[in-house]
């Protein structure tokens, strides 16, 4: 009677055992699929996905990153030797300053992109907001593009962007000159309507992970 017990004792605990690792083995894909969702799923990616890891002090007329200093990484060599595509502004990186790496973006199994934000100092040491795009081919860096670059020095600068999955890059740039001044070149007052310039560019991220402007 004791070993028919074990016996069946021992049956409904494999069962159980079985059922268990069946729901575990469900659960996991479940949370692969998802995460793999959350990686893939970000097209059409935009400004306004990085607006909100960024906040404008109007006292200082500064940005300020909101990111985890301590997940912030430095520049490396091969990223600071290579040169940038819609660099107006002549940036210079260095090894010795650090970025906020926010966004992966998976376009196939062999090209991604990383999305970093920076700062760097302009001339009349102004502060710039940066938001770029490296490009990666199986894991090597390949190029980088500029996609927002934005401070305000008399005159307002920034840009909008959106990337989209068939990897085309739409980029607009904007100047805005919100004052008024004299012949001697003297700010007076403030304008009632702004003067805004909108330049337009477009880019396709090739499958070697190059920019080329179309």
């Amino acid at each position: 009677m004791k070993i028919r017990k074990a016996f069946y004792l021992t049956i409904l605990m494999f069962t159980f055992l079985s059922c268990k690792e069946s729901k575990d083995e469900e659960m996991e894909n479940k949370i692969s699929i998802v995460e793999e969702k959350i990686i893939n799923d970000n097209f059409p990616y935009t400004n306004e996905d990085v607006s909100k890891l960024y906040t404008f002090d109007t006292e200082t007329d500064r940005y300020i990153i909101n990111f985890d200093p301590y997940q912030m990484k430095n520049f490396d060599k091969e990223e600071v030797d290579l040169s940038m595509n819609e660099n107006d502004f002549e940036l210079i990186t260095a090894v010795e300053e650090k970025y906020a790496p926010i966004e992966t973006l998976n376009f196939s199994s062999s090209l991604s992109g990383k999305v970093i934000l920076y700062n760097t100092i302009g001339d009349n040491d102004t502060e710039i907001l940066n938001v770029q795009l490296n490009t990666y081919h199986n894991g090597k860096l390949k190029d980088q593009l500029l996609l927002d670059s934005r401070f305000t020095f008399e005159t307002e600068y920034f840009r909008t962007f959106e990337i989209q999955e068939d990897q085309k890059i739409r980029i607009h740039k904007f100047s805005v000159n919100h004052l008024e001044f004299n012949d001697a070149g003297d700010i007076v007052d403030e304008k009632e309507v702004s003067d805004t310039l909108k330049v337009t560019v477009d880019y396709k991220l090739m499958n070697d992970g190059i920019f080329k402007k179309l």
